[in-house]
């Protein structure tokens, strides 16, 4: 983890001091993607949202609108036939920064992925790609990248022995060696240039902290007050450890409304006088699927003791949600996350599940993450 003089107040004032509305401009994003046709092509704002749906004419593409070219956020275009967005061997897009009021993307299309060949009109999109390319440590990435790609090829495509197995696993780890020594050479170019855009970029892309308060504190305290008003990915994380602290222990919980299996509207702060776990989950998820038996099992040793269970299920899918209801028959109150800016899991920080939160009768967050066995341990200290 990176070092750092900086306060956690230095943090807290640039983001209270320098937090500025976002200037738009009318930009043009075109080019042409040689083998691309007659196809949808989506445009995304920096959270995989679509801005707007335009029609590539053989090969070529133009589209107008307005945005922001002044915080450096990636933007991109997807092309939906070609696959949707996630972990793939495929690349159904392609992601740019835009900062000036003409883009021209150059590209082709090739196995079923988009490859660019350059991006014209964008000179922070220039200094980004040149800067990364040019640090020693992205030279070995390239070269052990390509011997990974070869192992995991060899392994899941042709035969799945151990020795492939092993190779598969050395390549990995050489790959995180090398991430380390990278994350250290960037480090050093922040700490000799705090208001480094271009730096403040990568970390950003490469070096991500978790929602965790101490990481995003000294992740953040390597910049200037300059870049930390500027930079998109660096005022999300402001805004991210401001939250963090809303969900400490000792903190009132945060409410929020949601709808239930039973097309009910269900409050958190409905059950004020109650201890209630709050436990995130989903359908599609295994461990959380192993834990439920728990919850159960607390819910119905302590639901005579002022006790209950609010479960705020993730999913996107409401009908595997709905199948998963009836396989797992639990007894307690169901909600589906509405999955906009006020979602319960944007309020928790929700980044992995299981998660749950346990919350006392005056609305105050007293415990996080009891699994297992755990659980009732804890409520049997403060139940019985």
């Amino acid at each position: 983890m990176i070092t750092t003089k900086k306060s956690y107040l230095s943090i807290g004032a640039a983001l209270l001091f320098f937090t500025a509305q976002a200037q738009e401009t009318k930009v043009s994003i075109g080019g042409r993607i040689e083998g691309l046709g007659n196809r949808e092509i989506r445009l995304l704002d920096a959270d995989m949202k679509t801005i707007g749906t335009f029609q590539s004419v053989q090969d070529s593409f133009r589209y107008e609108t307005k945005l922001n070219t002044t915080d450096q956020r990636f933007y991109g275009i997807h092309v939906p036939s070609l696959g949707d967005l996630g972990p793939s061997m495929k690349r159904p897009a392609i992601h740019f920064l835009i900062s000036s009021t003409k883009t021209v993307i150059h590209a082709k299309l090739t196995n079923g992925s988009l490859e660019e060949d350059k991006i014209i009109g964008s000179p922070a999109m220039t200094a980004f790609t040149e800067t990364y390319d040019n640090l020693p440590s992205t030279k070995l990435l390239k070269k052990s990248s390509e011997a990974y790609n070869r192992a995991f090829d060899a392994y899941n495509n042709q035969a799945q022995t151990e020795e492939n197995k092993l190779w598969l696993k050395r390549e990995g780890q050489k790959i995180d060696s090398i991430y380390q020594i990278q994350r250290k050479e960037v480090a050093e170019k922040i700490n000799k240039n705090p208001n480094s855009m271009v730096y403040a970029m990568i970390a950003s892309q490469y070096f991500t902290p978790r929602n965790n308060a101490t990481e995003l504190q000294e992740f953040l305290g390597q910049f200037g007050p300059e870049v930390l008003q500027q930079s998109y990915y660096l005022k999300q994380m402001q805004q991210s450890l401001a939250q963090l602290g809303k969900i400490e222990i000792g903190k009132k919980a945060p409410d929020f409304a949601l709808i239930s299996d039973r097309a009910a509207t269900v409050k958190l702060s409905d059950y004020k006088g109650k201890y209630v776990l709050l436990d995130f989950w989903a359908s599609w998820c295994g461990p959380c699927r192993k834990e439920m038996p728990h919850v159960k099992a607390a819910f119905e040793n302590f639901k005579q003791k002022n006790f209950t269970v609010l479960a705020v299920s993730i999913d996107k899918d409401s009908k595997a949600w709905t199948k998963a209801l009836a396989e797992e028959n639990m007894p307690f109150t169901q909600v589906l996350d509405s999955k906009n800016d006020q979602s319960a899991g944007k309020r928790y920080m929700v980044e992995a599940i299981p998660t749950n939160f346990l919350i006392d009768p005056n609305g105050v967050i007293i415990a996080k993450n009891l699994r297992g066995a755990e659980l009732e341990k804890y409520l049997k200290t403060i139940l019985n």
